[in-house]
C-alpha cells in the first residue's frame, strides 16, 4: 500500500538555478548573453521567470554553464508542474481579488510578466514574479507599508499596495545580477560628492553609466526602473545583504532637479540610517527623523550650507542662477529646484532651465551601462 502523494505548495524557477551557476563561474548577465547569443532581455526574462526554458536555451546553457539538455528541460518541467499545484490550491475569490491589486495591464506590456489574458496563467506568471505560493504570503512581504516603509508623502500620495510592490520587485529582481562590490560606506561618501559633478552633465549617456559605476564599486546598485500607473515612488533603498546595497530610481519628474536631489536623498539613507530599513519616497518629505535626515543630507550635497544664503538671497532671473550655478558646481535646474523648495521662487518659475529627459534616453543609457557590467 502507497501513501499520499506529495504534492509542494512553492516552486523554484530555472533561473535561480541559471543564477547560481553564473555566480559560481563568474559570469554577468551581460557575459552569457555574449556567450550565447543569447539577446540581453532574453537572460533576464530567463532570470526572473518571465522567460520559458526551451529546448535551444537548454543546449546553450549546457554548453556554457554546464548540465545536460535533459537536465534543463527537466527543470523547467518541474517548475511549471510545481507552479500549477500552487495556483491550483489558491482559492479562485481569493486569487482574482490579489491581481486587482496588481498593474497587470502595465506588467504585461513592460515585459514583466508573460503577455497573456488567460486568468489562470496570470495567476501562476503574478505568483513566479513575486516568487510567492498564495496571496496571503505576498500580503506578508510587501503588504505592510504603513509600518515598515518610509514615505515623502502627502494627502495626495496614492501608491496602491499592488503597484508600488510590482515596481519594488522589479528593483530587487534587476538588482539580483546587478554587478556591485562589497559596501564601503567611506567610499560611498567619497563616490556621492564625485557624483555631484555629474549633476552639470546633459547627456543621460553620459552621466547614467559613470554613475552606476561609481556606486557598484563602493556596493551599490543603481537600478533605474519606470514606475507602473497607481506608484508616485520617486526612490527606494535598501540593503540587500550585509555587503551590498540597492537603490531604485524611478525618473518620475523626468528632469534633473528632481532626478538628482532623489539620488542624494537615498544616498542619505544609505550612509546615515543603517542596514535594517526599506526606504520608500515620494513627493513631500514625511515628518520624521529618518526623511529629515536624508532630506538635509541631499540638500547639503547640492547646496552647500555655507552658500545656502546666498541661494536664499537669489533673484528669478536666468543670468542670477546661472552664475550662482557655475559657481557651486551644479546645473541651474537643480539651483531653480532648491529655490522652489525654499519657496524663494514660485513652483511655476524658471523652470525652462530644468534639463528635461525622456525615458527613450534613460533605458538606452542604462542598457549601454549594463553591457559593460
Amino acid at each position: 500500500m502507497t501513501g499520499p502523494s506529495f504534492a509542494p505548495q512553492w516552486f523554484s524557477r530555472p533561473g535561480d538555478t541559471v543564477l547560481t551557476l553564473m555566480k559560481k563561474r563568474g559570469l554577468s548577465p551581460a557575459a552569457l548573453a555574449e556567450r550565447t547569443g543569447l539577446a540581453r532581455g532574453a537572460i533576464q526574462g530567463l532570470l526572473d521567470g518571465s522567460a520559458a526554458l526551451d529546448d535551444d536555451i537548454a543546449a546553450k546553457l549546457s554548453t556554457h554553464i554546464g548540465g545536460s539538455r535533459a537536465f534543463w528541460r527537466a527543470r523547467q518541467a518541474q517548475y511549471e508542474r510545481d507552479l500549477e499545484t500552487v495556483s491550483e490550491a489558491i482559492d479562485p475569490t481569493d486569487a482574482d481579488t490579489w491581481l486587482r491589486l496588481l498593474p497587470i495591464k502595465q506588467m504585461r506590456n513592460t515585459g514583466w510578466i508573460e503577455d497573456t489574458n488567460d486568468r489562470r496563467r496570470l495567476l501562476q506568471a503574478s505568483l513566479s514574479y513575486f516568487d510567492v505560493s498564495n496571496p496571503d504570503e505576498w500580503k506578508s512581504r510587501y503588504g505592510q507599508f504603513a509600518s515598515e516603509f518610509r514615505y515623502r508623502s502627502s494627502e495626495t500620495f496614492e501608491s496602491t499596495i499592488g503597484a508600488l510592490a510590482a515596481w519594488l520587485r522589479q528593483g530587487e529582481l534587476q538588482a539580483k545580477f546587478a554587478y556591485a562590490e562589497p559596501w564601503d560606506q567611506i567610499a560611498f561618501r567619497r563616490a556621492i560628492m564625485e557624483a555631484r559633478h555629474l549633476t552639470r552633465t546633459k547627456n543621460p549617456a553620459s552621466f547614467i553609466p559613470r554613475l552606476r559605476d561609481l556606486c557598484a564599486q563602493c556596493g551599490v546598485a543603481i537600478l533605474f526602473v519606470r514606475t507602473p500607473p497607481g506608484c508616485r515612488a520617486s526612490g527606494a533603498s535598501r540593503f540587500a545583504s550585509r555587503d551590498r546595497a540597492m537603490m531604485i530610481l524611478s525618473f518620475r519628474y523626468l528632469s534633473d532637479d528632481h532626478f538628482w536631489f532623489s539620488f542624494f536623498h537615498e544616498a542619505g539613507h544609505l550612509v546615515l540610517h543603517g542596514q535594517d530599513k526599506t526606504f520608500v519616497d515620494g513627493d513631500i518629505a514625511a515628518h520624521t527623523r529618518e526623511e529629515e535626515e536624508a532630506n538635509a543630507f541631499a540638500g547639503g550635497v547640492l547646496i552647500p550650507r555655507d552658500r545656502l544664503d546666498e541661494l536664499l538671497s537669489l533673484r528669478a532671473r536666468v543670468e542670477d542662477i546661472v552664475r550662482f550655478a557655475q559657481r557651486v558646481g551644479v546645473s541651474p535646474g537643480i539651483v531653480v529646484g532648491q529655490m522652489q523648495h525654499y519657496e524663494v521662487i514660485g513652483p511655476h518659475q524658471m523652470n525652462g532651465l530644468k534639463r528635461r529627459f525622456s525615458w527613450d534616453q534613460v533605458t538606452a543609457a542604462s542598457h549601454e551601462s549594463e553591457q559593460t557590467s
